[in-house]
C-alpha cells in the first residue's frame, strides 16, 4: 500500500526538492535571503496550517543552509554539489552568496513534557552542533554544563570534570541537563562553524499552553544574541488560542504573539498540478478524480489531508471508476456507478474534514456537500440525473424543455440514499435514467468504508 504522505526524512526533503515537486524550492530560496540578510537578533514566524507542510518547508530550508555551510562535517559531498547547483540555476548561476549558518531544528511538542524548555532547547543545541561539526575541544561543553547551576541550583563539579573525557556528550545526554550565560554559551558555540545561529522551533503551537509560553518567554529573555535567528513555524490561529487557554479568554492573544515576532511570513499555496502530479493523480478523462479534486477545493484540504484523502479514494473505488471491465449498464447499475465517482469522493472528503459532518450526511441530516461540491465539477457530470424533457440549460428552455436546477436533482439523489425508508416502501425511486433502492445505498456505504469488493489496495 502506498503511503502518499511524505515524511521530513532525509531522503524524500532531497528527492522532492531535487525535482522540485511541490513548486516550493523558489520559496525555500527566497526564505533563505532573509534568513542570510538578518544582521541582528531576529524572529520569523511562518505562518501555515496544520498539515500545510511547515516542517517539511523548514527542514528543506536547513538542509539548502547546510550544503552552503562548508565548515559541516556530515554533509555528503555529491548533495551538497546537488544543492548548490540548484540554486545557481534558479538566480541563473549568478546566486548572491551565503554566509555560513550554524542550524539548529527544535521539536518543541516532543520535548513539552520537560520541566524548563531551556535546558531541552540548549541541550539540542549541543547536540546538533556536535553531531554536524565534532567539537575539536570541551570548551563549549563545559560553558554549557555550567548554565545548570542557574536554573537548576545543583552543583555540576564532577559532571564538568566529565567533560574533560571522551564520553562529555554522553553525560549530557545522561541528564538532559544544560543552562547557565546563554550568551557565553552561544560565543563559544560559532567560532569557526558559521557567522550565525539559525533555530527552527517547531512544533510549538501543538504543545501544553503552559510549556508554550515559557518557551518564548525564556526565549526573549536569555536569547538575545544580534548572531542568533529563530525561526517558529507555526499555526498562529492555534498558538493564540493556546496563548488565550494559558492567560484566559478574554487574553490578546495576537498583540502577545507580537512582542515575540519581528515578522510573520506567509507559507505560500504549493503548486497543486506538480503534487498531483508526483503522485500519480489527477487524469481529467475521469469523472472520479474531477470530483477528487473538488473535494479537495471545497474543504480547502492541506498537504497533510490531501495526502491522506487520495490515499483513501485510491482504495475506495479506484478500479471501478478507472477499468473497462467494469459494466453498468442497468438502471440500478448506473446508479451505483454515479454514487462512486460522485457520491464516494464526497463521503470520504468528510471523514478526512470532520467525523461528526460525515455523520451528519449519512444520517440524512445534512444533503449541503452535494450542492458544495457541485459547484466547482463539471456539469455534465449531472446529466444522467435528467428526465427526457428536462434541461439544466436556458437556451434549451426555449426550445420546450422544463428547465430544473441540479440542486434540486441532488437533494432527490440525497432522499433517495439516506432518507428513503425502503423498510416501509420497496419500491425504487428513479431520478433520470438512474434506479435508486436500498442496494444502492448499502453498495456506497461499504465502499466509501473500503470494506467493498471494489477496494483494492494495488500499486496504482
Amino acid at each position: 500500500m502506498k503511503a502518499y504522505d511524505l515524511q521530513p526524512t532525509y531522503e524524500n526533503l532531497l528527492n522532492t526538492f531535487t525535482n522540485d515537486t511541490i513548486g516550493r524550492n523558489s520559496d525555500v530560496f527566497h526564505f533563505i535571503d532573509i534568513l542570510d540578510n538578518a544582521e541582528d537578533n531576529c524572529s520569523i514566524a511562518l505562518e501555515g496550517k496544520w498539515g500545510s507542510g511547515k516542517t517539511f518547508f523548514v527542514k528543506q530550508a536547513k538542509m539548502v543552509l547546510d550544503a552552503h555551510n562548508d565548515f559541516l562535517s556530515n554533509t555528503c559531498e555529491e548533495d551538497r554539489k546537488k544543492i548548490k547547483n540548484l540554486r545557481a540555476s534558479f538566480y541563473r548561476n549568478s546566486a548572491p552568496e551565503l554566509q555560513p549558518e550554524v542550524c539548529v531544528y527544535y521539536d518543541a511538542w516532543e520535548n513539552d513534557n520537560d520541566d524548563d524548555p531551556i535546558l531541552s532547547l540548549v541541550y539540542t543545541i549541543l547536540h546538533s552542533t556536535e553531531s554536524d561539526f565534532s567539537f575539536k575541544d570541551t570548551s563549549c561543553l563545559k560553558v554549557a554544563a555550567g548554565i545548570l547551576e542557574v536554573f537548576s541550583g545543583r552543583e555540576w563539579t564532577q559532571l564538568i570534570e566529565g567533560l574533560k573525557g571522551e564520553n562529555a556528550l554522553d553525560k549530557l545526554k545522561q541528564d538532559k541537563a544544560v543552562e547557565e550565560k546563554v550568551h557565553e554559551f552561544l560565543e563559544s558555540l560559532l567560532p569557526e562553524k558559521g557567522n550565525r545561529l539559525v533555530i527552527f522551533i517547531d512544533e510549538l503551537d501543538r504543545c501544553k499552553p503552559s510549556y508554550a509560553v515559557k518557551l518564548l518567554e525564556r526565549i526573549k529573555h536569555y536569547f538575545v544574541d544580534d548572531k542568533i535567528t529563530f525561526v517558529f513555524s507555526v499555526n498562529v490561529d492555534e498558538l493564540q488560542y493556546t496563548i488565550r487557554n494559558y492567560y484566559g479568554e478574554g487574553f490578546n492573544g495576537s498583540r502577545y504573539l507580537d512582542r515575540f515576532f519581528d515578522l510573520r511570513i506567509s507559507l505560500p499555496a504549493p503548486n497543486m498540478q506538480k503534487y498531483y502530479q508526483s503522485l500519480g493523480f489527477f487524469d481529467r478523462d475521469y469523472y472520479y478524480d474531477m470530483v477528487c479534486d473538488a473535494v479537495i477545493k471545497t474543504y480547502h484540504f492541506e498537504l497533510r489531508e490531501i495526502a491522506r484523502y487520495l490515499r483513501l479514494t485510491k482504495i475506495a473505488a479506484y478500479e471501478p471508476t478507472h477499468s473497462s471491465s467494469y459494466h453498468f449498464s442497468f438502471a440500478d447499475g448506473k446508479a451505483v456507478q454515479f454514487c462512486l465517482y460522485y457520491v464516494v469522493p464526497i463521503m470520504i472528503g468528510l471523514k478526512v474534514l470532520n467525523a461528526s459532518k460525515y455523520t451528519e450526511f449519512v444520517e440524512g441530516r445534512d444533503y449541503t456537500p452535494l450542492l458544495d461540491v457541485s459547484k466547482t465539477v463539471y456539469a455534465r457530470i449531472f446529466d444522467r440525473l435528467l428526465d427526457g424533457n428536462e434541461t439544466y440549460s436556458k437556451r434549451e428552455e426555449q426550445q420546450g424543455k422544463k428547465l430544473v436546477t441540479i440542486e434540486s436533482k441532488l437533494k432527490l439523489v440525497y432522499s433517495a440514499l439516506f432518507e428513503n425508508d425502503y423498510t416501509l416502501d420497496r419500491r425504487d425511486i428513479a431520478i433520470g435514467d438512474l434506479e435508486f433502492s436500498a442496494e444502492t445505498k448499502e453498495s456506497l456505504l461499504r465502499t466509501a468504508s473500503l470494506l467493498s469488493g471494489y477496494a483494492s489496495i494495488d500499486k496504482h
